[in-house]
């Protein structure tokens, strides 16, 4: 691979919604160019981007697949999924979006840069744009494992790549599959760019602004924080008092345990084996369950924490009364606080001018994280295991171990901490001071993956005690993410309408309300829906989707969202090193059970805490 020499020609034009020095040291230069490769440009990693960096060394980690089945009819899909026309789309994509034709590069000056390059994104590289046909549902599935799991390397010099297969089996069906490395992609990018490439797709061709212009809106979430506009000694106060409060946070982490798996002393390091589960919730059982929620006063991204806890209360306990816990662990286990924690999108904290200039849909990683604690798992029968428990499928019912007024009294407790961290006035200097805990983190994986393999002694790095102020014996229990509804940023029809507020084919300025998808937004979604296609005009529909995760070293990952079919979907990622299929199934569908019960019941009363 060749590596163009970082030689800075030029700062180029600072834009206006940056806010100071700080905020220049991201910006995109140009750097020497070729005949070839046209102009370059570059700028260095963001530390989240960075993170993301560390975690693409070590296997692939964290890349990202959307699996989307699109209707068309025979006729017009052949022509819409023609190669040259995906081609058109992905290189028309990719110039609205320039780092998904970048290349990640570290300089001599020990700084990893994304490098751009005007062929780049006009052209495509080997094996970047596959489209063929297929003779059914698994050969696609195949092809989807293989970049996630089997061998997720193959493709590392690509940041970004689209698979369009024509089912054979059931004409006027597609599949589309988009993959991108974590550093250049959240879960909210997985929405903007399958709603960018279906509108393009499906649309004439589109004019797309300068690439200065673009790389201009194409910038880490550091060089948009809104605090940059203090004066550099507010700036030093405020990060000085976000750590200390981070570090306090962090010191009330304590205890806790995990679902039933396997691990060693290596297993931080070993690339896990992704695996992945799904189930879903009907229409008629979502509508509850939402109708619950409003009725409650809490979302279904605040209930997630909940119904993961007793689903896996449940599952514990089939397995003590089994007798696979001793009864040493289950006492143990039972007086633990269960520790969540999961993304937060950082979008609606972002500078305003960039939100309103359509910042809102702009591809990139703009995630931090929370902590969520809840108390112990509910043990209302104790260390016993006669036969005076009550059992239904192994394990006491739901009604036995907790009443859907204390699960929503437990659901309220989730909803407070993530809202307490994200109205802080600090939060942003507060997502500061946690990024150099994650870097280290991703840095000790890595490197001492690497040193294990050259059979070298494992890098030490002191440092990382000093930032993480958690108790030893602190255990995660898992990650949670909830996307929420869609349909506003994800609609189900192509091509979009002009006049829709996320349509590339117009330049206007967009709601910055767009930007509030998933938990503990800043803002509420836009009450009123944007335009959609009319029947009459719709080219090309969703009617599935999923995504997937590679998944890190003992990851146990549930996520939900909304989808355009009005189902909730629960999608566990999780890692088969330490964790065995049937009981990460048995947790998932727990969990449907668990949401059936306390969400289900359209009679149950709103009652205040307890």
């Amino acid at each position: 691979m060749v590596q163009y020499p970082v030689k800075r020609l030029g700062i180029s034009p600072r834009p206006s919604f940056t806010m100071s020095s700080e905020a220049d040291s991201y910006q995109w230069v140009p750097v020497q160019s070729t005949p070839q490769s046209g102009r370059t440009f570059a700028r260095p990693l963001g530390v989240t981007e960075h993170n993301f960096y560390l975690d693409r060394l070590f296997n692939s980690t964290a890349d990202i697949v959307w699996h989307y089945t699109v209707e068309a009819d025979p006729a017009q899909g052949a022509v819409l999924f023609s190669e040259g026309n995906v081609s058109r789309a992905w290189a028309t994509v990719k110039q609205y979006y320039p780092l998904l034709g970048a290349r990640m590069v570290p300089n001599d000056r020990d700084v990893v840069e994304f490098i751009v390059t005007e062929r780049a994104l006009s052209h495509h590289q080997p094996e970047e744009v596959t489209v063929r046909p297929v003779s059914s549902r698994g050969e696609v599935d195949a092809v989807r494992w293989r970049n996630i799991r089997d061998n997720p390397t193959e493709d590392s010099h690509i940041l970004a790549r689209v698979f369009a297969f024509t089912r054979v089996d059931e004409p006027g069906t597609y599949e589309v599959l988009l993959k991108a490395a974590h550093a250049i992609a959240d879960g909210v990018s997985g929405a903007t760019l399958a709603r960018t490439f279906f509108d393009v797709l499906s649309s004439p061709a589109v004019q797309v602004p300068p690439l200065e212009e673009r790389l201009a809106m194409t910038l880490p979430s550091e060089a948009l924080d809104p605090t940059l506009k203090r004066t550099p000694a507010c700036r030093r106060w405020r990060r000085a008092v976000g750590r200390i409060i981070l570090h306090n946070m962090r010191r009330k982490l304590a205890g806790g345990h995990a679902m039933v798996r396997t691990a060693t002393e290596a297993s931080y390091r070993t690339p896990s084996v992704t695996s992945h589960a799904f189930v879903q919730l009907t229409p008629s059982e979502s509508r509850k369950a939402l109708d619950s929620c409003r009725r409650h006063k809490v979302t279904f991204g605040s209930v997630i924490a909940v119904l993961s806890q007793m689903a896996l209360t449940r599952l514990l306990h089939r397995r003590y009364l089994r007798g696979e816990l001793s009864e040493d662990e289950w006492e143990y286990r039972r007086r633990q606080p269960m520790h969540y924690g999961g993304p937060i999108n950082l979008r609606p904290y972002l500078d305003q001018e960039w939100q309103r200039k359509g910042g809102v849909g702009e591809l990139g990683v703009m995630i931090d994280y929370y902590d969520c604690t809840l108390p112990f798992m509910p043990t209302p029968y104790g260390a016993r295991r006669d036969t005076g428990v009550p059992r239904v499928n192994g394990a006491p019912p739901y009604s036995a171990l907790l009443s859907r007024e204390r699960f929503f009294h437990r659901a309220q407790l989730a909803r407070q901490q993530v809202s307490r961290l994200a109205k802080h006035p600090l939060f942003l200097e507060i997502v500061r001071a946690r990024q150099p805990l994650y870097h280290y983190r991703r840095k000790v994986m890595v490197t001492h993956w690497q040193a294990a393999a050259r059979g070298e002694p494992l890098p030490q790095y002191p440092e990382l005690a000093k930032i993480d102020t958690a108790s030893p014996d602190y255990c995660f229990t898992g990650a949670l993410s909830s996307i929420g509804d869609l349909s506003f940023v994800l609609p189900s029809n192509y091509p979009l309408p002009s006049s829709h507020p996320l349509s590339i084919k117009v330049r206007h300025a967009t709601d910055p309300m767009f930007g509030a998808v998933g938990e503990a937004s800043a803002t509420r979604l836009p009450s009123v829906r944007p335009p959609t296609t009319a029947a009459s005009d719709t080219v090309l529909r969703i009617v599935n989707s999923a995504t997937y995760l590679h998944s890190r070293p003992l990851e146990f990952f549930l996520g939900n969202s909304t989808s355009s079919r009005n189902t909730i979907d629960l999608m566990l990622t999780y890692d088969a090193n330490a964790y065995r299929t049937e009981d990460a199934e048995e947790y998932l569908q727990e969990c449907r059970e668990a949401a059936l019960y306390y969400l289900g019941a359209s009679d149950s009363p709103a009652k205040g805490k307890l």
